[in-house]
């Protein structure tokens, strides 16, 4: 499998197009995609501030990596959910993706910071565990707020 632009091996073959790409190209094509959706859809203004909602997982951090180098000032927002280790390690990921990078991360950590975890919180509302996102959105309303998530990891 070679890269469709320039031969070189590739590392991921896009079935809806049908090429494959190497790194490098695949990461063009990414940013020129986002670049191309923001500007059609109107959807950021230059020097909006940004609010990307990482969790530590690969969409959310090539998210605002990615409004990054598009010259957006785009600040991440990790929210410790109390998940046990997955919580933990997650926020290990999305510090170091931004310390890697020189990015302003801003972390937040339900239980020790307001007293209440998600799974408890989920039960006792009856609930589902991730409709906390309409609270991130009151509290970062001088943002735009961006998650960079697939639609089946939230749920309205």
């Amino acid at each position: 499998m070679k890269c469709r632009v320039c031969r070189e091996p590739a590392i991921i073959d896009i079935r809806r197009h049908n090429p494959s790409f190497c790194s490098g190209h695949f990461r063009k094509l990414c940013r020129d995609q986002t670049a191309k959706a923001i500007a059609q859809f109107d959807m950021l203004q230059p020097g909006d501030r940004l609010l990307v909602a990482v969790s530590g997982g690969k969409n959310s951090l090539a998210v605002g990596d990615i409004l990054n180098e598009l010259g957006y000032d785009a600040e991440g927002c990790y929210v410790g959910l109390g998940i046990g280790d997955y919580s933990d390690v997650s926020a290990e990921y999305a510090v170091r993706f931004a310390r890697e990078r020189d990015l302003t991360l801003v972390t937040q950590d339900l239980l020790t910071e307001h007293g209440f975890d998600l799974p408890h919180e989920s039960r006792a509302a009856k609930r589902a565990p991730f409709s906390f996102c309409a609270l991130i959105e009151r509290v970062t309303r001088p943002f735009s707020l961006t998650i960079g998530s697939k639609p089946q990891e939230v749920t309205p």
